[in-house]
């Protein structure tokens, strides 16, 4: 059986996906801090990923690294790289 892709998985392509706990720790921020950018339907539009089966009732986010960065006006250079495979 298959396993679905999880954020390291992902096409070398496609911006890295981080955890709710993978961008506090990138950006060092609080928990407050993400909580306010999720009320913020721009931030949702352009930075927030839903990987949750489709028709499933509870969410689970993905913040796109590419995207956070672009919205934040942090630089290419700053933002966490994919794992490389080994």
């Amino acid at each position: 059986m298959e396993q679905p892709n999880t954020p390291t998985q992902l096409h070398a392509e496609t911006p890295p996906l981080l955890t709710k706990a993978q961008l506090m720790t990138w950006l060092q921020v609080s928990k407050m801090w993400v909580s306010m950018q999720l009320a913020n339907p721009e931030f949702v539009e352009r930075c927030v990923a839903d990987i949750a089966t489709p028709g499933s009732s509870r969410q689970t986010l993905r913040f796109s690294t590419q995207d956070v960065a672009e919205y934040l006006g942090i630089p290419a250079s700053g933002t966490p790289k994919a794992p490389t495979a080994a």
